[in-house]
């Protein structure tokens, strides 16, 4: 009897143990789930098993997005590099129509341009109903076909022009040269504009890498073109649209699976909600204008004097050969300075490389009287001018889609504006600079003040887009880091559940953002805001913004 006593205490002690070893691990789950949005953990085992498991899935995935955002971003910089060498091409050269026929080359650039910015700033204003239409596939791929259409028609054009029967001919060379620059400049306003609404979607990392590539493309494809006889160079230029599009589609299609990029269509094209907002993204809009319109200005007067004196010098094929080759090796030169200078740490970097690129932008133009002034060639400071020209539209670009980037529902008309202002530039620039070759002497006293102005344009656009901007500017771009920082958001809103807007309020209230801004922002009331901060924090398991903080940092994205 005393055994089984024995026995039956033992035994009770056993379960009293049991029980208490098992109200210890529920009251640690509980404490975790406090911190964990309610979601019990697993058995030792079973956890490190399934994190090895996810950790494996998770780093094959990491590996698989960054090989698929490498050849996207690849084969965009190519499809924009194409699509940079159709313009220098197909007007800037007399390969397609000779000598013969630059009158007409003239004509049809001429109103293309014109063409262009007014396609641009139609655009711009009707950005509500354009978004949709323009991410289109038909409008994507007409535009290309319409392009190379234009470039076919011009050496017809430049024949017609050239004969000898004439007013037959010569009434269908006006309207062939009208329709080339009319279609010309309408397709490839469609064309820029769909390549803006794609690459406001990468990162800033990514779009300096695309657009490096692009502007780098583009000299080895013109250096290229160069070598080319009439048929076979407008053959090759109409081409250019055609593959950009193409490799343009096929690097947007290869991030659809693997969410490289945000693959999300525009959302409706509205004004920002914020007073603040909007004022500054005007302020924004009108100096990045400005500053591309001053520099395109300056630009395309150097541009068109120094190849004025270079074709007198030189002449034809070996000029288009020596100063494509040169502004290539230069302008690689260039670009990795300017890239090295984009990702260093600091944060004067960006500013010391706005500095930089302004420094020989009116270097280059300053250098316009030394082929009058000596016996050399206008290849080098050309190519001087070329190359820093081009690394001005790598920053340029990467700026203009971060704030796009920045302000998605008004992406399209921000990128419109700004790239009409540097359509303007050009138009100035080229008129001018046909005045001075074609309408006086083209001699120093001439050519010195044109050099004089085009340093004067080029400091104007520095007051223009001032550092403070460009500081602005560069905290909208979309780095690594912002993007990390988003992922960790989204990824504790789906695990606790919360809602759209619940996100959108933890994302801002863990920006450091307040209850006076988030309510300006998002347009609620003050009491709708306190309202979703208390369900955020009762879905988190969290009783403070520092505590939420914690657990999104604690996040692994």
């Amino acid at each position: 009897m005393g055994e089984k006593n024995t026995t039956a205490a033992a035994r009770d002690r056993s379960l009293r143990a049991a029980q208490a070893s098992a109200d210890a691990g529920k009251s640690e789950e509980a404490r975790t789930a406090d911190r964990g949005c309610g979601k019990p953990k697993q058995g030792a085992g079973d956890g490190s098993t399934n994190r090895g498991k996810l950790s494996r899935t998770l780093e094959g995935k990491k590996e698989q997005a960054r090989e698929s955002l490498g050849r996207t971003e690849a084969l965009t910089g190519v499809a924009l590099g194409c699509f940079l060498a159709w313009v220098p091409m197909t007007f800037q050269s007399l390969n397609i129509v000779g000598d013969k026929g630059e009158p007409v080359l003239d004509t049809v650039y001429l109103i293309s341009i014109c063409t262009l910015l007014l396609t641009q700033i139609l655009i711009g204003i009707e950005h509500r109903r354009c978004a949709l239409w323009l991410a289109k596939r038909p409008a994507r791929v007409g535009s290309a076909i319409a392009m190379a259409a234009s470039t076919l028609l011009l050496p017809v054009a430049a024949g017609w022009a050239d004969g000898e029967s004439a007013t037959g001919a010569f009434a269908a060379s006006i309207a062939l040269t009208t329709a080339s620059g009319v279609v010309s400049g309408v397709s490839s306003g469609l064309f820029l504009a769909q390549f803006g609404i794609l690459m406001s979607k990468f990162s800033a990392k990514a779009t300096a890498a695309i657009a490096a590539l692009g502007y780098l493309c583009m000299s080895a494809l013109f250096c290229l073109f160069s070598f080319f006889g009439p048929l076979e160079s407008c053959l090759f230029a109409a081409s250019m649209p055609v593959i950009s599009s193409f490799l343009r589609d096929t690097g947007a299609s290869t991030q659809k699976g693997k969410q490289a990029i945000d693959d999300k269509p525009l959302p409706a094209q509205t004004e920002p909600a914020s007073p603040e907002n909007r004022r500054q993204l005007r302020h924004l809009t009108l100096a990045l204008a400005l500053c591309c319109a001053l520099i395109g200005c300056a630009n395309e007067l150097a541009r068109t004097l120094y190849i004025q004196m270079g074709i007198a010098g030189a002449g034809g094929q070996y000029y288009a050969f020596i100063q494509a080759g040169a502004a290539l090796i230069i302008g690689l030169g260039a670009t990795v300075i300017m890239l090295a200078l984009v990702s260093m740490k600091t944060p004067r970097a960006p500013e010391l490389c706005y500095r930089i690129l302004m420094l020989f932008l009116a270097l280059g133009a300053l250098l316009l009287p030394t082929p009058l002034l000596y016996p050399i060639s206008a290849v080098a400071p050309y190519a001087l001018n070329s190359a820093a020209f081009q690394c001005y539209g790598i920053l340029a670009w990467v700026l203009i889609c971060g704030a796009c980037h920045q302000y998605p529902a008004t992406s399209v008309r921000v990128f419109q504006f700004v790239r009409a202002g540097w359509t303007f530039g050009p138009l100035i620039g080229m008129l001018i600079g046909r005045f001075v070759v074609n309408c006086t002497p083209f001699e120093l006293a001439q050519v010195f003040p044109c050099a004089v102005l085009g340093a004067v344009l080029v400091m104007m656009a520095a007051m223009a887009f001032t550092e403070h901007d460009l500081a602005f500017a560069v905290n909208l771009l979309p780095t690594d880091r912002k993007r990390r920082f988003i992922d960790k958001c989204l990824a504790v809103a789906a695990r606790c559940g919360l809602s759209e807007r619940e996100t959108e309020i933890m994302t801002l209230f863990a920006k450091g953002r307040n209850l006076a801004y988030i309510q300006d922002q998002l347009c609620l009331s003050k009491s709708t805001v306190s309202t979703h901060r208390q369900h955020i924090y009762q879905k988190l398991g969290v009783h403070s913004s520092q505590e939420m903080i914690d657990l999104i940092q604690e996040e692994k994205a």
